[in-house]
């Protein structure tokens, strides 16, 4: 007898949501033909299920990302004869008799205005630094990919997505393309010269707006039913700051304001509506409307929902889905701030991500109006302003819902408690100072992060819970992207203390960076805080090498010449 998905016992309601797991995507809309076969396999289903309860691969990515030798309905009649579903042995044949292996589909690809050493980089002034940046100018080779022509022509049999144009990947188990990385991939990619391999990579991703209305997590289909934090917007602005190519600009601008407002969309379940005290606010959310496993956590979601009894076994999926669009899988940022306290960071199983207001992703929209508005600057055409006009109200909701005087920052804030949360995360300082929205209070929002325990030796941990390992996007991690924000954003602001601040934690990053290349010819995801030179840990997988938006990143910070000479790396102190 074949055992079902924990959720499937619960509520009529529910069980109708499972069913349509992977059916419909994050903009409500129904797959058809090819995808929607494609679905029955990678989206849910009891095939999915057997597979990957069964346990035949240490990562459950591994299957969802195996594409069929056969058309799906092949393939489920093959299974639906299968004796008992449970048996290991068979359900090995099965799949390999049915099945290639992971990633079959993408090809290497070099990207064709690949240059070895170029220009910008060959002014870095120190020898050492000079070699390094070459030496992850050299990774983009490793990291291009292109899929299959069989990937468009049969798409049933894929969970890929078709691309027009080749991609550049994060690494390892990240064979395809992922929204918010892909910003970071670009800044890389326009540092070395190659503005047509990041024009293509942006191409991409506005064409699953226009096919999907919005940017899916990733390019599989068992991603459709969220997006990531929205910074395609940001990805076209960098790109055009290069090109200056308007006519570009002005073909991609619908696109951009479709993705816009599918997250301001009633329907996308991606607004909060807040009691102000000149009346009700809105702000934005992370939200998926799975009520079932994420295909490529499988296991690890049943186990979550397994160690709540006590929940609806959808909430805890959807919270869990919820927390992936958010990019920080997993946090306790997400945990239900009721339970309270160190001894929840590891209770996955209390995540509550679309009951969080979190600062970063109003940052982000608040980038998206600004963007769009200098675009319409930018072409000389009028209607820009509504834009302006809503980041003027999402400012002031933001600084009303989340500004918190005694800790002299901003803060997410919590619906289920209906306060701010106890949780310091990195996103509270990096992603306003980002967005330009300490301007008005820059000085206090440098004695908040200075006093905030987030700065150490080896960058700027994610947040001030250090979880064991438990949640990756937690102490002691730091990560990436989190460090350019937060750098980036330190640079803009008004007098020396910002810039110089911004100096000290670039050379503590690229410290660390070189440190772990020099031992191990790696870049890493993700790195210790605590520790320089060494990789972070923890999480649902094991730590990445590779790795596109660590790679851009320092590339980044290299180009701009923070560093003078290799020696001033070896020169930083903790604040």
């Amino acid at each position: 007898m074949k055992e079902r998905p924990a959720a499937a016992t619960a509520s009529p309601e529910v069980v109708a949501a499972l069913q349509e797991d992977g059916m419909r995507t994050a903009s409500g809309r129904r797959l058809e033909g090819a995808l929607a076969r494609a679905a029955k396999v990678f989206g849910g289903g009891p095939l999915l299920h057997a597979v990957q309860r069964a346990g035949l691969f240490k990562d459950s990515k591994h299957f969802v990302d195996m594409p069929m030798k056969e058309d799906p309905e092949v393939v489920l009649a093959a299974f639906n004869k299968l004796q008992d579903p449970s048996d290991k042995e068979a359900l090995e044949a099965f799949v390999k008799s049915y099945f290639d292996d992971a990633g079959s589909e993408l090809e290497p690809w070099t990207p064709e205005d690949f240059q070895e050493a170029p220009a910008l980089l060959k002014q870095i002034k120190d020898e050492a630094m000079q070699t390094w940046a070459l030496g992850l100018n050299r990774l983009w080779a490793t990291l291009g990919r292109r899929p299959h022509c069989a990937v468009e022509s049969c798409q049933q049999r894929y969970s890929s997505l078709p691309q027009r144009f080749p991609t550049i990947v994060p690494g390892g188990r990240f064979r395809e393309t992922y929204y918010w990385d892909t910003y970071w991939v670009i800044r890389g990619l326009l540092v070395c010269g190659m503005l047509e391999t990041a024009k293509g990579v942006a191409e991409n991703l506005l064409d699953s707006v226009r096919k999907f209305g919005f940017v899916p997590n990733g390019t599989r289909v068992y991603y459709l039913d969220r997006s990531q934090p929205p910074l395609l917007t940001d990805m076209v602005m960098a790109i055009h700051s290069v090109s200056g190519d308007d006519k570009w600009l002005a073909d991609v601008l619908p696109v951009l304001e479709s993705e816009y407002a599918f997250w301001m969309s009633p329907d996308s379940g991606h607004l909060a509506c807040l009691s102000g005290k000149r009346g009700p606010l809105q702000l934005n959310v992370y939200h998926s409307a799975r009520a079932g496993p994420r295909p490529e956590a499988y296991v690890e979601d049943l186990e979550a929902a397994r160690q709540a009894p006590e929940r609806d076994a959808a909430e805890v999926y959807r919270g869990l889905c919820s927390g992936a669009e958010s990019g920080w899988d997993f946090s306790s940022r997400w945990l239900d701030s009721r339970l309270g306290g160190g001894d929840t960071a590891a209770k996955i199983c209390s995540i509550s991500t679309q009951n969080v207001v979190p600062v970063d992703l109003n940052c982000f929209l608040l980038r998206v109006e600004e963007g769009l508005a200098k675009a319409y600057k930018v072409l000389a055409r009028p209607g820009g302003e509504k834009y302006l006009e809503a980041a003027s109200k999402r400012k002031e909701a933001m600084e009303e819902i989340f500004w918190i005087e005694e800790a002299q920052s901003y803060r997410d804030f919590c619906l289920d408690a209906g306060r701010s949360s106890s949780v310091a995360a990195l996103s509270d300082f990096a992603t306003p100072f980002w967005a330009g929205l300490h301007s008005s209070r820059p000085g206090d929002a440098l004695q908040g992060l200075q006093r905030s325990g987030l700065l150490q030796a080896g960058g700027a941990a994610s947040t001030s819970v250090n979880t064991q390992g438990a949640t990756q996007w937690d102490a002691p991690n730091a990560w990436p992207p989190l460090q350019h924000m937060l750098i980036e954003g330190l640079e803009q602001l008004p007098g020396s203390q910002g810039p110089t601040l911004a100096r000290d934690l670039a050379q503590r990053w690229l410290s660390s960076c070189y440190q772990a290349w020099q031992r191990s010819g790696f870049m890493y995801e993700k790195y210790n805080a605590d520790v320089p030179g060494e990789g972070g840990d923890g999480g649902e997988y094991d730590p990445q090498v590779g790795f596109g938006w660590s790679n851009g990143v320092v590339l980044v910070f290299l180009a701009r010449n923070w560093l003078a000479t290799s020696s001033d790396i070896s020169r930083c102190t903790v604040l």
